[in-house]
């Protein structure tokens, strides 16, 4: 077993967004979480990240046979769990080098510097863009550097579960278009660098056919 989420309940404050949610992936099966406003998409990939906590004792998130439910950020990347959320996904007062270097940071100097060059391989305008902020880039390359930020954790071998939410919003047709060849391209690797994907997103017509399984949400509950 690759992941399961069981009967996770949960929410902010005393506000119910998910009611009993179900499902699971096997290991390379990119998936995507769909459904409204307000539905409970985003908080999915927060409870699985360890953010949110399931309000009932039988709510559980089982990794590769092992129970991690709520487990901290640092645990979660130590298993190959990364996480990029929609929004205040990047340091807004770090270059992007900076914001680079604090990603790896938990690398030793000579791993961290690989990972930021593989990134760069893979990214090059970013690299054209090492010296600047976020406050000065568009939409579309906040979003390739957030994406960036993951990739670095993830690259060189010890990728397994990369969450996105919502990685193409507010970026124009060319960035989404070389965000989503990325993404296919991490999913593309030799097995043991393979990333599974679970993404939330609306606008998916550049991920054609990259998708193995819809996981739809109405209200907080699954879709029947």
């Amino acid at each position: 077993m690759f992941l399961k989420v069981e009967n996770i309940t949960t929410g902010y404050g005393k506000k119910q967004v998910l009611n009993n949610v179900s499902f699971e992936i096997n290991k390379g099966e990119n998936t995507l979480i769909s459904g409204g406003n307000g539905s409970g998409k985003s908080t999915v990939l927060k409870t699985i990240y360890g953010l949110l906590k399931p309000w009932t004792p039988d709510g559980k998130i089982l990794f590769e046979g092992d129970d991690i439910t709520s487990q901290p950020t640092a645990s979660m990347i130590k298993r190959g769990i990364v996480y990029m959320p929609q929004k205040k996904n990047v340091f807004e007062d770090f270059t992007v080098e900076e914001n680079l270097l604090t990603s790896a940071s938990i690398y030793p100097r000579k791993e961290a510097k690989e990972r930021i060059e593989k990134v760069y391989e893979m990214l090059p305008r970013l690299k054209e863009m090492q010296k600047r902020t976020p406050f000065n880039m568009s939409g579309g390359e906040r979003q390739m550097l957030a994406l960036a930020f993951g990739i670095v954790l993830i690259h060189i071998g010890n990728a397994k579960i990369f969450l996105l939410d919502e990685p193409f919003a507010g970026i124009d047709a060319d960035n989404q278009e070389l965000l989503s060849r990325i993404i296919q391209q991490l999913s593309q690797e030799k097995e043991e660098e393979r990333v599974t994907f679970i993404i939330v997103e609306h606008r998916i017509r550049f991920l054609g056919d990259f998708f193995h399984k819809e996981i739809k949400l109405n209200l907080g509950e699954l879709e029947k």
